[in-house]
């Protein structure tokens, strides 16, 4: 699935349904889900409790989280991290919400220098556990996440892993090559299968 980095704080109030806008200086015809990576840093003017809001997102804001608390002063400055997901369902210019920027009207054509796309977010998830020490990119990337393979040490599987016929428990490519690479038979099963068929 799709991933998009955005700086904290606004990526936990677009998984926590706080910001419904996420505005960017370039269009975007994709509509769907995607999920919410907190960028490595955290947007400038944040510096510890110093959190500068405008009035009205802020008033927003306190009717939802309780930045006092520690738990949530840390959900606030999260990094490097899959957080939830959200669904972009329009791109617009000049949306009434209270989270879009807006494009100056008084040049027509609008320079391209000048336009800021709001788009439209739907249907947040924040996660209780999020996928920790996830490296972003710029733009949409696609993220995969890493599985454990139950069946050798490779904790960081980043391919798709594959089903024993046999026991059915998962393992990858990696914990495999050594049966493939020397053995006639091409082996569909895991390690443990694999080596039961050795020793008989």
């Amino acid at each position: 699935m799709k991933a998009l980095s955005i700086k904290q704080p606004w990526a936990h109030l677009i998984a926590a349904g706080i910001k419904d806008i996420e505005n960017r200086t370039w269009r975007t015809n994709f509509r769907g889900r995607i999920y919410i990576h907190a960028s490595g840093k955290v947007y400038p003017f944040f510096k510890g409790n110093n959190l500068a809001f405008p009035v009205d997102q802020w008033e927003v804001i306190k009717k939802r989280v309780d930045v006092h608390k520690q738990e949530e002063h840390d959900k606030f400055f999260l990094t490097s991290a899959i957080i939830g997901e959200v669904d972009i369902v329009d791109c617009v210019i000049n949306h009434s919400s209270i989270w879009a920027e807006k494009t100056p009207m008084n040049h027509y054509p609008i320079p391209k220098d000048k336009k800021i796309y709001n788009w439209v977010l739907a249907n947040p998830i924040l996660y209780d556990k999020p996928i920790l020490n996830v490296k972003g990119k710029l733009s949409f990337w696609e993220f995969r996440e890493l599985k454990e393979c139950r069946c050798c040490t490779n904790n960081e599987a980043d391919e798709e892993l594959h089903v024993c016929e046999r026991c059915e428990q998962e393992f990858c490519s990696y914990c495999q090559a050594p049966y493939n690479q020397f053995s006639q038979i091409d082996y569909n099963c895991c390690n443990y299968c694999a080596d039961k068929d050795d020793k008989n």
